[in-house]
């Protein structure tokens, strides 16, 4: 994960990275929140309570077995907790020297034996930060605010239900170059002010016949509204899973399901970014099977299966996976697997107009990208290995082999000097390893260490010499190929705990496509995150907190359109949370 400016991230897993990663599937209680626009998430619109969230899961690898297309390289699902672990009320704020306001309420109650329910506000503000070029003001200050309510019922022993919802509106500022007018050749700048809002309802039923035999039905509707000075969208999203697990025979494990999902899009278009048709409505079928099974009793087990999806783009496409595990000591985990997954087209490959630019002698043509209905899926086959060893709950080592072969990856056809193809041309293979030890050796006293090894190695079909994109170039290294990780928690004290963050991020020599013409590059950096957290009573919390401490500002990445090279400055800030 690295930032981009003051609301924009690039988060990636397994490489990838940049504004617009489009292979990590990220969903908030079983909600996708990837945009249909470019496949990815629009991070800056996503604002969960914190203090509501019971934990993150982070899938390495392809899931699209069981979570469909975009779940190429990873899935990461937030998960909240239910409304009966979030009784009483709760009220946060802090604020700091980037972080200009932290507010949080939170009200939950049981309304009667089976019925509990919750409701929030949450609001998160930042200050802008600064250019690489000059050190001025990037003007990129942000805020949100969200609300919401959740309510968990139990009907009887075998049922129960869930129905929550969220309501949110911010605005972000930013400044944009090259902003290009029409009949212009020069370039000029534009400040505005990005409007985003949106709300979302769920609703989940649980049944259970026994322990190992249950299904579960979920239903959601989504609506985004996105208003920038390059592009207007707005997106209506409904989806209906339904999904089934039980054991057949004895050692088999089985679960499926099925899916429907419809959206609907409308853009007001710009000179600069534009979408015909710019009304569109799109519909997927999906359906999955999967059987673990119990080879040889509490030593062995095979776990098979795969995911048909149907979409308006590409048609029908499979995603099977194999996966072994052997266990032959009661401490080793061995496990190896073999999958395929797909990433579905956009819609702004399949249909976008992107200006990126304006030949510099006359007519002063208008450079422009071009998306194409012929776009077909991209495709990874995946090869997976590793080994866990838990001693007990003080230590435990993970290791982790992968081997990724892609094909059909977007890359760019130059037809002319003003004309740009998106199509599917680039294919390739990344290789990497990962490691994480968790170890307590003291029961004040937490450590965890995590690395990662990263190597992409790309190929663009494109040969044009004249116009060469070297998209396989950015590729390769748009993510850092070092990275490492360690955390320690220290308790100070019964009522003072000490957490701090140390990182290292390898360089990125070509961070993106506007760096690359910019000649610019993301140097390697050590960055150190601190926390100090005291309850000088059991309902009362001051938290002092600092980021990016050992440097005075760093790059982390460069937005690959319409806006400068950003540096990220340190913070510090303080929070008081009281629970009544």
């Amino acid at each position: 994960m690295a930032r981009i400016n003051s609301s924009k991230w690039a988060v990636s897993s397994r490489g990838f990275g940049g504004t617009f990663s489009n292979k990590l599937l990220v969903q908030i209680d079983g909600r996708s929140v990837y945009t249909p626009s470019y496949s990815g998430v629009y991070w800056d619109m996503q604002n969960v309570m914190i203090q509501d969230i019971e934990r993150i899961e982070v899938i390495r690898g392809p899931g699209a077995t069981l979570w469909g297309a975009n779940a190429v390289n990873g899935v990461i699902n937030i998960i909240t907790k239910t409304a009966a672990d979030t009784l009483g009320g709760l009220v946060s704020t802090g604020a700091g020297n980037h972080e200009t306001c932290l507010a949080s309420v939170r009200y939950g109650r049981q309304f009667n034996p089976d019925l509990y329910g919750r409701f929030y506000v949450n609001h998160h503000g930042e200050d802008s930060y600064q250019y690489l070029s000059d050190n001025s003001d990037s003007g990129d200050d942000w805020q949100v605010t969200s609300g919401g309510f959740r309510l968990d019922r139990d009907v009887q022993i075998s049922d129960s239900w869930t129905l929550q919802g969220d309501v949110y509106n911010g605005q972000e500022d930013q400044e944009v170059f090259p902003y290009w007018t029409e009949g212009s050749p020069v370039p000029s700048w534009a400040d505005e002010t990005s409007d985003i809002k949106g709300h979302n309802l769920l609703g989940r039923w649980q049944h259970h016949y026994t322990e190992t035999n249950a299904w579960t039905l979920q239903a959601y509707f989504d609506s985004t509204d996105r208003q920038e000075i390059y592009l207007d969208q707005e997106h209506r999203t409904f989806d209906l899973d339904f999904q089934h697990r039980f054991q057949w025979l004895s050692g088999q494990d089985i679960v499926w399901g099925l899916g429907y999902r419809y959206l609907e899009d409308h853009f007001e278009n710009s000179y600069m970014l534009a979408l015909f048709p710019n009304q569109e409505r799109f519909n997927l079928f999906s359906g999955f099977f999967q059987d673990e099974i119990n080879l040889v009793s509490n030593r062995l087990w095979l776990t098979l299966g795969t995911k048909f999806e149907h979409n308006d783009y590409t048609g029908l496409e499979a995603q099977p996976s194999a996966r072994l595990l052997w266990k032959p000591w009661v401490h080793h985990n061995f496990w190896a697997s073999v999958s395929r997954a797909v990433r579905t087209p956009s819609r702004a490959e399949d249909s976008g107009r992107i200006l990126v630019g304006v030949v510099p002698y006359p007519p002063y043509p208008a450079i422009i990208v071009n998306g194409s209905s012929a776009m077909d899926v991209e495709k990874v086959v995946a090869y997976e290995a590793g080994y866990r060893y838990v001693e007990n709950a003080s230590f435990s080592v993970d290791f982790s082999f992968f081997y990724n072969d892609y094909s059909n990856l977007t890359d760019f056809s130059y037809l002319d000097a003003a004309n740009i193809k998106i199509v599917n041309g680039m294919s390739g293979n990344s290789r990497g390893l990962e490691v994480n030890a968790q170890w307590q050796p003291l029961t004040w006293l937490t450590t965890e260490l995590n690395y990662t090894y990263i190597d992409l190695q790309m190929t663009s079909s494109d040969r044009n010499a004249a116009f060469s994109s070297g998209i396989d170039i950015v590729t390769e290294n748009s993510s850092p190929r070092h990275q490492v990780f360690l955390t320690t928690g220290i308790d100070v004290r019964k009522n003072i705990r000490l957490n701090i963050l140390g990182r290292y991020v390898d360089q990125l020599k070509v961070p993106s496509p506007s760096a690359k013409t910019q000649g610019l590059s993301v140097d390697d950096y050590l960055a150190m995150d601190v926390n100090v957290c005291w309850s000088p009573t059991g309902n009362l919390e001051l938290m002092l907190a600092g980021q990016n401490l050992t440097d005075s500002a760093h790059l982390e990445f460069v937005n690959e359109y319409f806006t400068p090279a950003i540096e990220i400055e340190p913070s510090v800030y303080a929070r008081l949370t009281w629970k009544f």
